[in-house]
């Protein structure tokens, strides 16, 4: 039985990629109709964490600039997401309950389909009332695992906050691939990781009746080399990934040509 897997792009800023860049929205909406071109993504990453402040800097409007940029992407049939932060929703420092719900209905006004809720301390508290909000302005809702390594931060602890965040709503549940057994030729550990997180999604959903989407992200600037980055997208579909994603953002190599042309090859 085949199954459709679908490839997600993190286009969404610098800030936090490289530091070395930082695109105005004249750029951006030069680069749209080349990423659409390329005919292989069914979601482009446009904005959230630091995209607005660089709007800011620049001296643009942010609500300007998210409509120009996302506009394109829709009129290609592309979802659009973006990264907040939960309690602190694109700020660094908590928000109060008010400006968060207006956050969600705004960022959805502008043009922003999905929301990737992240929480560094993985809490609960933190991310619920994120899901709800976000569904209540009409957007889909992702409930990221911010993934740790220690003793407590074990693969139970990650399935368990996987199904308090879809009894909350979550529509979708984002994870990183487990880099530190994948790196080291624990492939069957990775492979183990992804497995399990795909089956107590769906048996918690079965029990809400409905389904949730699994996103698996690659970290593609650590895996470097275009086999480890085949490897990687083989083994997240292969234990039930729906969509995978090239990087977090998060580390000094993200999104690159290569890496977005290996892992279209592998779907």
């Amino acid at each position: 039985m085949t199954k459709e897997i679908k490839f997600s792009l993190v286009f969404r800023d610098m800030w936090q990629s490289a530091g070395k860049y930082q695109p105005r929205v004249d750029h951006l909406v030069k680069v749209a109709p080349a990423i659409i071109k390329m005919g292989c993504f069914d979601r482009v990453e446009t904005n959230g964490g630091g995209f607005e402040q660089v709007n800011l800097l620049y001296g643009e409007n942010p609500n300007k600039a998210v409509r120009e940029w996302t506009k394109p992407f829709h009129e290609a049939g592309i979802q659009t997401h973006m990264l907040d932060r939960a309690l602190n929703g694109l700020r660094m420092s908590p928000c109060p309950k008010d400006l968060r719900k207006l956050f969600y209905k705004v960022k959805k006004a502008q043009g922003t389909d999905i929301t990737r809720i992240f929480c560094g301390l993985n809490d609960p508290r933190n991310v619920i009332p994120s899901i709800q909000y976000a569904k209540e302005a009409g957007m889909i809702a992702q409930a990221a695992l911010c993934i740790t390594h220690s003793p407590i931060h074990t693969v139970e602890y990650y399935i368990n906050l996987a199904k308090t965040f879809i009894e909350a709503g979550a529509d979708e549940i984002d994870i990183v691939l487990a880099l530190n057994s994948f790196m080291t030729g624990d492939f069957v550990s990775a492979r183990k990781e992804i497995r399990a997180m795909r089956e107590a999604i769906d048996q918690t959903a079965a029990k809400l009746g409905k389904k949730v989407v699994l996103k698996v992200i690659l970290e593609t600037g650590l895996l470097v080399s275009p086999q480890k980055i085949a490897d990687a997208s083989f083994l997240a579909m292969e234990e039930g990934a729906d969509f995978i994603k090239t990087s977090t953002g998060k580390v000094s190599v993200n999104a690159t040509p290569m890496a977005a042309y290996v892992m279209c090859e592998c779907i």
